[in-house]
């Protein structure tokens, strides 16, 4: 299996992604095992403290953890340019996490003072992780479609910030000229076009090529996605804080620019030199399937032919579930194998008989994941959709399974990292492991 490999002397330590990495999983598996739990909240209004509570340990838990986490490891590999601070990402770390838990914690019980203070903790490490990349980016010498795209993400991180800091602060003081729900939507739309997609798609655009043995995104498909997403997402955040007009033009732009990464990814499956996809793939390129019915579910929205708190939740779960989180499922089981393997194995690489990244996972509990979450996303968007109760605690109970079976295969993977399977590995014969 083909894995990115650090620039020697410029790649963080492997412990600091990991941290990242493995806290997310835990944050997954947390919101996994929430949904049936909260089936009769779900049923409901998607603006209930537990339902949103919910929402933000998805969004800022595992989604800004992992890819926090990812872009520690991958700048240096796919920008070629060392990280400005680790201590800083550290450091960082332990204020994220603090802040987080304090935001889900306050967004459960609904005290708002609480929620603030929490906020301002997040967005003191979002801004240290902005000022980390940026000052990494600093110099460097040509500006990829990858780089562009993780720039823009980075403004879209620092301006989703401050935007949910200002709009739990009007909770308590109302001092925003514009409604409620339309600046949630806001909100909501500049964390996923203008944080999530870019970085996404930015990254897909690097390390796809990298596991498939395929080309790189150039050309029309490259512009396309570029600017569909630079000149899309500030129409679209405008038109729903203030200038309708705007709303609809962006979200066609959006939408090219999602149609562009699908069509470049079922160009680079096709023209691929690797023939066998292993688990991590096979989650990644399902994720890219679940963007067709979200572009379409959004522009259903744009184009008022979709409303209601019903369509809103379902399009949430075909979005933040569907495409964001399997796709991140699939890079994580290619990232984590790789920062295990390298952590331990790449200094007697060459010199000494080592396993490769496909002995240290667990192709069962990858699979049983697949079909799981697979198959639980889709009808649980159907019945978020419907508002039944019963199905969505069904549905959430397949995707609870599906995300344990997830996380076992991470421990699986992390347990080599223990002193005590350190020595076993060293004792053991490469033969015997492989059977």
């Amino acid at each position: 299996m083909t894995t990115p490999k650090p620039v020697q002397g410029r790649a963080p330590s492997v412990s600091l992604p990991l941290r990242y990495l493995v806290a997310a999983a835990a944050a997954f598996v947390l919101v996994a095992l929430g949904v049936p739990w909260l089936a009769r909240e779900l049923a409901g209004h998607y603006y209930h403290p537990r339902v949103v509570a919910l929402a933000h340990t998805l969004t800022l838990g595992w989604i800004t953890l992992t890819i926090m986490g990812a872009s520690y490891q991958l700048i240096p590999v796919v920008l070629e340019r060392p990280l400005w601070s680790e201590r800083l990402a550290r450091w960082q770390f332990l204020v994220l996490a603090v802040g987080m838990a304090g935001m889900v914690a306050h967004f459960y019980l609904a005290t708002w003072p609480g929620l603030v203070m929490a906020a301002a903790m997040v967005t003191l490490g979002i801004t240290t992780h902005a000022l980390n990349v940026g000052l990494s980016l600093r110099g460097l010498p040509r500006w990829s479609f990858t780089a562009r795209l993780v720039a823009i993400a980075l403004v879209g991180l620092a301006l989703t910030a401050l935007f949910g800091l200002l709009l739990g602060a009007d909770r308590i003081w109302k001092f925003l000229p514009v409604a409620f729900f339309p600046t949630l939507h806001a909100h909501f739309h500049l964390a996923l076009l203008g944080w999530i997609a870019p970085m996404v798609i930015g990254v897909a655009a690097r390390v796809y090529p990298m596991f498939l043995l395929a080309p790189e995104p150039h050309g029309w498909v490259g512009r396309v996605q570029l600017w569909g997403l630079a000149v899309g997402v500030p129409a679209v955040v405008l038109g729903l804080l203030a200038a309708p007009s705007l709303l609809r033009p962006g979200a066609v732009m959006v939408a090219a620019a999602v149609a562009g990464h699908a069509a470049w990814v079922v160009g680079i499956v096709r023209s691929r030199k690797r023939p066998a996809l292993d688990w991590g793939l096979r989650f990644a390129l399902t994720g890219t399937a679940f963007l067709a019915p979200a572009t379409l579910m959004g522009l259903g929205f744009a184009f008022d032919l979709l409303s209601g708190p019903r369509a809103g939740l379902a399009y949430a779960v075909v979005v933040l579930g569907g495409w964001i989180s399997l796709t991140i499922v699939g890079m994580m089981l290619k990232i984590v194998p790789f920062l295990v393997w390298y952590r331990l194995y790449a200094p007697r690489a060459g010199r000494a008989p080592v396993p490769t990244l496909a002995q240290l996972s667990w192709p069962g509990a990858e699979g049983l994941a697949y079909a799981l979450l697979g198959g639980g996303i889709p009808v649980l968007a159907i019945a978020a959709r419907a508002g039944d109760p019963v199905w969505i605690g069904a549905a959430g109970g397949l995707v609870a399974l599906g995300a344990l079976s997830f996380g076992a295969a991470l421990v699986r993977i992390l347990r080599y990292l223990a002193p005590r399977s350190m020595r076993c590995e060293s004792a053991t014969p490469l033969g015997a492991r492989a059977r």
